[in-house]
């Protein structure tokens, strides 16, 4: 500041640092110089006039596999645009690798969603090869997971619209405890 005053000096010039201006001050100044010509240019119309309200029917669906040397497991969240959840955890009955145990979850995600009625989603998962090969980012070259591509892109004709996003495992922790549940059965005492 005291730069720019020592530079403008040279032109009597002086620097005034501005006020904030309170609204009442710029209400009165607008009621003391009213424009003289008020003429109307033309008429207010707006295209969405007649939407009372936009409604967000985006789902959201979290998808995680887990597999080890016993079991194999999926999990699935769906939320819906209200934030209702629909948790599912199921246990598979074959032996898969780990890239198909991610493909078998987002296959039983998309039923599930489609069996809700959904007809749009928002995919979530935290195997970026599984989400970049849905995504078409990357070309698939495993035959165990061509398959499985194929019956996801025939579901994928049901939805309206369909969007796949990699999620850090750190922001996938409820979905990756729902795939890692286990069935314990009660014993009698």
């Amino acid at each position: 500041m005291s730069r720019w005053t020592l530079m403008l000096s040279q032109f009597d010039l002086k620097y005034v640092p501005l006020k904030v201006f309170k609204g009442r001050a710029v209400a009165d100044f607008l009621a003391e110089n009213p424009i003289k010509e008020t003429e109307v240019i033309g008429t207010w119309s707006f295209s969405d006039e007649n939407v009372v309200h936009i409604e967000n029917d985006i789902w959201d669906l979290y998808f995680d596999g887990a597999s080890n040397y016993m079991r194999y497991r999926v999990g699935i969240l769906l939320i819906s645009p209200t934030g209702e959840h629909v948790p599912v955890s199921i246990k598979l009955g074959c032996n898969v690798t780990n890239n198909a145990v991610e493909y078998e979850a987002c296959l039983l995600g998309l039923r599930s969603a489609l069996d809700l009625g959904v007809k749009k989603l928002l995919v979530h998962g935290d195997s970026s090869l599984v989400i970049n090969q849905l995504g078409g980012s990357w070309k698939i070259k495993s035959q165990i997971l061509a398959p499985y591509q194929t019956r996801i892109e025939e579901l994928e004709n049901y939805f309206e619209d369909i969007r796949y996003v990699h999620l850090p495992r750190e922001e996938h922790q409820f979905v990756d405890a729902l795939s890692k549940l286990k069935n314990y059965e009660g014993r009698r005492t």
